[in-house]
């Protein structure tokens, strides 16, 4: 696996697409993160006491990752629908007869670039946020209550997002429709839930953004959002299943 890997690593970091889907999600992420710790504090004194209780510091610190997160699982999607569009998928298998080896070794290259990636992005973020708030007092620091699981869960959450992308990308095979679809799930899905929830809760407590948000809140979460635990195993769900569907099928399709 060691070549495979080595293979896959210099795929990955050799195209363009992969240093700009992180700088795009670096940028709208510290930047998200700074304007809204900014806002919240210029707008904290007209709260009322009931706002100001459920106030989270650490929470709005990833209001970025709303839009950031779409970037983690394009890098994710690319990492092996561009080798679709142009054909290279051929000559991958050819030089490596064990497509799983291939599958595995890409979901292993991309999965650790996005954790490191994700988790310097979401201490940045946290820093660039409560620095925002250091102005009117209301900072907290990596030490307290939740904040740094908080810091942790929105790693586990952009890595889920990669994930998802690798898998979607190696089930639809075409970029477009990879992505498409995962816009579909991120942000239209969460949508349809609200939509729904006066007469059925379980979309909005299923899906993969209620989840993220159960990871990253270090208050209790509201009424008909997942717990901690369900979040973590809604995004182990969303990362693993289209991921081991992909491994069944890529050994029964032809390239």
């Amino acid at each position: 696996m060691i070549p495979v890997v080595a293979s896959e690593w210099t795929k990955l970091r050799s195209v363009r697409s992969t240093p700009l889907s992180l700088l795009a999600a670096a940028a709208v992420s510290i930047a998200g993160a700074l304007f809204s710790a900014t806002g919240r504090a210029a707008g904290y004194a007209a709260l009322s006491p009931a706002d100001k209780l459920a106030f989270d510091p650490v929470n709005l610190s990833f209001d970025g990752l709303a839009f950031a997160q779409l970037a983690f699982g394009v890098l994710g999607a690319l990492a092996i629908t561009s080798e679709y569009t142009t054909g290279q998928i051929r000559t991958t298998f050819t030089a490596v007869p064990r497509r799983l080896a291939v599958l595995l070794a890409k979901a292993a290259v991309t999965a650790t670039t996005a954790i490191v990636a994700g988790g310097v992005l979401a201490f940045a973020c946290f820093f660039v946020a409560q620095a925002g708030l250091h102005r009117e007092h209301l900072d907290v620091s990596l030490g307290s209550p939740g904040a740094l699981r908080a810091v942790l869960g929105a790693t586990a959450y952009l890595l889920t997002l990669t994930l998802l992308g690798v898998g979607l990308g190696a089930l639809i095979r075409h970029t477009a429709g990879a992505i498409s679809t995962l816009f579909a799930l991120v942000f239209i899905l969460p949508v349809v839930a609200a939509r729904t929830s006066d007469w059925a809760t379980w979309p909005t407590k299923w899906n993969l953004w209620s989840a993220g948000n159960a990871l990253i809140s270090t208050p209790a979460p509201p009424p008909n959002s997942p717990s901690l635990l369900q979040g973590l195993l809604i995004c182990v769900a969303y990362a693993v299943l289209p991921l081991a569907l992909s491994l069944v099928l890529v050994l029964r399709r032809d390239a």
